[in-house]
């Protein structure tokens, strides 16, 4: 155990002297026998927290692990947090118990006993560790008072990392770092003079098309190092300074270095080997460790060093500052009743619901005979979840008009139907110009949309109903509320209308706005009577965060005449595993002449053509 500070300015207080630290060490048959039961009891009651069930393969479990946004290892978290604490407990031992603070401790015990019920009912794995922190601080604070909560802040916070983000947030953070990551590969490849072109999520090349997906996004990175950097900070035993500004500094490090792995990706003809693939993620994953290596050093030299504080004065011995020591009763007592209602309780059902039959309510309603059902792109919706959701494409007016609608399921708090994605009419579009529609005569709140991929434009109008926004839904997915009986809120639906915008956009627009419009009308009444608990508030919600305007980056090598092609969409071939899908080269090759030979189709019939 490194109980000695590495800091070259430590201050004298936090230097025991060999007889204080032998002294201190000592401890008596009872409190290990009660140290032991507490331990035990708590691995009863946090059992879900604790274990880790491998559904994969190693390589897989590998992958998903450093790479998914929504996984977390908290068996991992929880093992490092123990270590954090196990490095304290020489301070914590050596803490007299002068302000005993048995209300604040009786307050943490209670809300950590409380929430830890709430997560065993409700099935909220997650939720267990926030409540494993604030039970352990309360215990803390019982054992010696409020000096033991500041020594154990940092492991209560870094038990935060075994959380995931809720379903909402984490939807709006990855498509954001999936656009950016894209954009951050496309200065790299610019820099290495390969041709290319960025579209939105979408990498264009000569014959291959590769699209920055979810495990590419670099969020799992970006929690890794910050991680570590946490980590590095404590060991080191930095000042709060120096080990605040390395944790900083771990998130553009991370991003940084996930755009290297994205080219690596793309140059690399074996990438579609899942081992291969892993390997260079682990690899971007040490030269981060790396540079946050070089950093501290850095850190530490530039950054003034505080002067050793005087050593601390011996506390008298008298019985007058001596209370008497609160014993673990307490909390032995609840830890006892916690590991007991883990194993009785029975936990809240949540039963996946049956089929709306979604799709025929849609085309029924309407009564389009001639409409048909598109098939969905699962790797641009990613981790976006829904109770059903649908595709439909309708034709007014000789021209097409789709329709995305999609119910969510609250209970299935893992996935949420709020997500930037749903706006977007598919991979490798740009948004163009966004401004707030007028509001309909139902009060519905609809945000319009132009979005470009290659010379093809859209107009989109999106919009969601029994939303409570993006605050208020990822509190109600990270309280797991939706997934016991006080959740009444009924399920949101996601709209999505979209129809071809003709160029130029100035006599285009108006067309497209009355065919929108007029399907509008006729889609409101279908969507009143969905078979379905009707929306607590229409339009509610609106946009949860701003979508940013984009445009190509086109980045064309000299003397090539037949680089224009790129502007196309292409086909993708194949996929990865859970990385970067990757276009081999003859698909690329017969995708950009399906899709030429579309366009001298459609120049000579004159009519707008399918969005690929």
């Amino acid at each position: 155990m490194l109980e000695r500070p590495l800091r070259r300015d430590a201050p004298a207080a936090e230097i025991a002297s060999p007889r204080a630290s032998g002294a201190a060490s000592r401890v008596g048959p009872r409190a290990l026998a009660a140290a032991a039961a507490g331990v035990g009891l708590a691995a009863i009651a946090w059992r879900e927290l604790l274990w880790h069930a491998p559904k994969h393969r190693l390589g897989e479990e590998l992958e998903q692990f450093f790479f998914v946004p929504s996984q977390t290892v908290a068996p991992l978290v929880v093992m490092l947090c123990a270590w954090l604490v196990v490095r304290r407990l020489g301070r914590l031992r050596r803490i007299e118990a002068f302000a005993p603070a048995p209300i604040l401790a009786g307050g943490l015990l209670a809300a950590g006993a409380a929430l830890q019920l709430w997560a065993t009912l409700t099935g909220a794995a997650d939720l267990l560790a926030p409540a494993l922190a604030l039970f352990g601080l309360g215990a803390a604070a019982w054992w010696k008072g409020r000096p033991a909560l500041r020594l154990l802040r940092l492991p209560a916070v870094f038990l935060l990392f075994a959380m995931p983000l809720p379903a909402p947030l984490q939807n709006e953070i990855v498509y954001r770092l999936q656009v950016a990551t894209a954009d951050l590969t496309g200065v790299l490849l610019t820099l290495l003079r390969v041709p290319h072109t960025v579209s939105g999520d979408q990498i264009l090349r000569t014959h291959q098309t590769f699209s920055v997906i979810e495990a590419c996004s670099g969020l799992r990175s970006i929690e890794t190092l910050t991680l570590v950097a946490v980590l590095m900070g404590d060991l080191f035993r930095r000042s709060t300074r120096h080990a605040l500004l390395l944790a900083l500094a771990a998130p553009p490090v991370a991003l940084f270095l996930n755009g290297w792995r994205a080219v690596a990706l793309i140059l690399n003809p074996h990438s579609e080997i899942v081992a291969v693939h892993n390997v260079q993620g682990i690899a971007i994953l040490l030269g981060g460790l790396v540079l946050l290596f070089g950093l501290d050093g850095l850190l530490e030299r530039l950054l003034p060093r505080r002067r050793a504080a005087p050593p601390a004065a011996d506390a008298p011995e008298g019985p007058a500052r001596r209370p008497a020591a609160r014993g673990p009763a307490l909390p032995l007592a609840l830890l006892a009743l916690l590991a007991i209602g883990a194993l009785a309780f029975p936990r809240l059902p949540v039963v996946p619901p049956d089929s709306m039959y979604l799709s025929q309510q849609l085309a029924s309603g309407i009564g389009d005979l001639f409409s048909r059902e598109l098939e969905p792109d699962p790797h641009f919706l990613g981790s976006t979840g829904f109770r059903e959701s649908v595709t439909r494409r309708f034709t007014r007016d000789s021209h097409p008009i789709d329709v995305f609608l999609g119910v969510s399921w609250r209970a299935g708090r893992a996935r949420s139907a709020i997500a930037p994605k749903t706006a977007v009419p598919g991979s490798g579009w740009i948004l163009e110009r966004e401004e707030p529609h007028p509001a309909f005569p139902d009060g519905t709140q609809v945000w319009s949309g132009i979005y470009r991929s290659g010379t093809q434009r859209l107009l989109v109008y999106h919009w969601y109903e029994g939303s409570e926004g993006l605050l208020m839904e990822s509190l109600r997915a990270l309280t797991a509320i939706d997934a016991s009986p006080f959740g009444a809120a009924a399920e949101l639906r996601v709209v999505r209308l979209s129809t071809d915008l003709e160029a130029p956009v100035a006599t285009g627009l108006p067309p497209a706005r009355e065919r929108l419009d007029a399907f509008y009308r006729e889609l409101r009444p279908v969507l009143d009577r969905l078979a379905i608990p009707p929306p607590a508030q229409v339009g509610a919600g609106g946009k949860s965060l701003p979508d940013f305007h984009g445009w190509e980056k086109l980045f064309r090598p000299q003397g090539n005449l037949h680089w224009d092609e790129l502007e196309s969409n292409q086909t993708l071939a194949g996929e990865v595993g859970m990385g970067m899908p990757l276009a081999t080269q003859e698909a690329g090759a017969r995708a950009s002449a399906e899709i030429l030979e579309g366009r001298r189709i459609r120049g000579a019939n004159g009519k707008a053509g399918e969005t690929t």
